[in-house]
């Protein structure tokens, strides 16, 4: 293997996946290095579905890299030629002037973002699994959907290869060095690479070795999801035509997000708790079992949202949310190590904005603009 590159891409979650599938269009000579195989289930990038949508309560600041971001998923599913976008639509729910309802139609309307407002108990005739209060209103975006996480990562990771990237698995990086006007980098087997910029897309293990100028602006945690049954009879209601993608904001303040069906290895409802659940834990390559006490909490709340849903989750599983202060992203250049970029602490929220990120972060590494501003999410805003 050629130990010279142009770029190389650290970490191959979802975040490496993208960066690597667009640096390997823009230059000839890239690689993608990863401490574990293609689809270890340890990070934050497993697992079957995520949500994407535009009608953002999060704000306008995300506009323009959900926008590129669009154009990329529909690009890699067009070019890949796999089913990897379900249209499904979106709804999200909420008393009526709770962030959830509001900031998303703040943000539709800005956005010139197709949307309607429901009353409840219009939304009750759109949404018959969901129980929905009197005094709740809901957005529906029917431009958001449901994507395939693992099967869209692996397909970044193979359109990447067949242009020409290189990767290696199970060798994770130790070491960063200024080499020329490049980086040195370093792995655990003992193998010295060059390139002449370096993208550092390694999660909630970011901080450890490479880039600990992030150290006091991240906070790694464990964050469970769970998967529910339908009540026998009641399966229509939950399939991927009738099902949205939704996000959920209860009295008490706690977000839910849900996404119905899209493969068969997972073949019950997806609900997590976006914002509540979450335990500060190094990450590790063990797993780790869902407390308890968050497995038995979770019932009552599903059973007053979901009458139709058996209570008792079929699964669980913990996956991290690598936070940051504002729960924003970080992205940007090293201010200790030139020619590094990065981005991390997606908080939770990212996987959506990774072609967009992704795009972004090649762009920078191979000495270009990126095609909108990124200073929103610069580790100097907390300076």
């Amino acid at each position: 293997m050629n130990r010279s590159y142009d770029v190389i891409v650290i970490g191959l979650g979802i975040m490496g996946a993208a960066a690597l599938w667009r640096v390997a269009s823009k230059c000839t000579r890239s690689l993608g290095i990863d401490a574990s195989g293609p689809s270890h289930c340890h990070g934050s990038s497993h697992g079957a579905s995520r949500i994407f949508r535009r009608a953002y309560w999060e704000g306008e600041k995300y506009l323009q890299l959900l926008n590129h971001a669009d154009l990329l998923w529909k690009e890699l599913e067009q070019v890949t030629q796999r089913h990897l976008l379900f249209r499904t639509g979106g709804v999200f729910i909420g008393d009526k002037s709770s962030r959830i309802v509001s900031g998303s139609i703040e943000t539709a309307k800005k956005g010139k973002i197709e949307h309607e407002v429901w009353i409840a108990s219009d939304a009750r005739k759109h949404l018959p699994a969901f129980n929905i209060q009197d005094e709740m209103a809901v957005v529906y975006e029917p431009g958001a959907y449901a994507i395939s996480a693992s099967e869209a990562r692996l397909a970044m990771l193979n359109d990447a290869v067949l242009n020409g990237a290189f990767t290696e698995f199970g060798n994770n990086v130790v070491k960063l060095e200024k080499h020329g006007t490049g980086v040195r980098v370093t792995t655990k087997s003992g193998c010295i690479y060059f390139a002449g910029s370096v993208i550092v897309t390694t999660g909630p293990w970011i901080t450890t070795n490479l880039m600990p100028e992030l150290t006091r602006f991240l906070e790694p945690r464990r964050v469970p999801i769970y998967w529910f049954k339908p009540k026998a009879g009641c399966e229509t209601p939950f399939s991927q035509e009738q099902f949205p993608i939704f996000l959920y904001e209860r009295q008490d303040g706690g977000l839910l997000y849900g996404v119905p069906s899209i493969v068969s290895n997972e073949p019950d409802v997806k609900i997590g708790f976006h914002n509540r659940q979450q335990s500060p834990s190094l990450p590790g390559w063990e797993n780790v079992p869902v407390q308890h006490r968050y497995i038995t909490e979770i019932p009552p709340i599903i059973e007053s949202i979901f009458p139709k849903l058996e209570g008792i989750p079929t699964q669980a599983k913990n996956c991290f949310y690598t936070m940051s202060h504002d729960e924003s992203f970080l992205i940007g250049h090293s201010k200790a190590l030139e020619s590094t970029y990065f981005a991390s602490a997606c908080s939770g929220h990212g996987f959506k904005f990774a072609p967009a990120i992704g795009d972004a972060l090649a762009n920078m590494a191979i000495g270009q603009q990126a095609s909108f501003s990124l200073s929103a999410f610069s580790v100097d805003r907390f300076n």
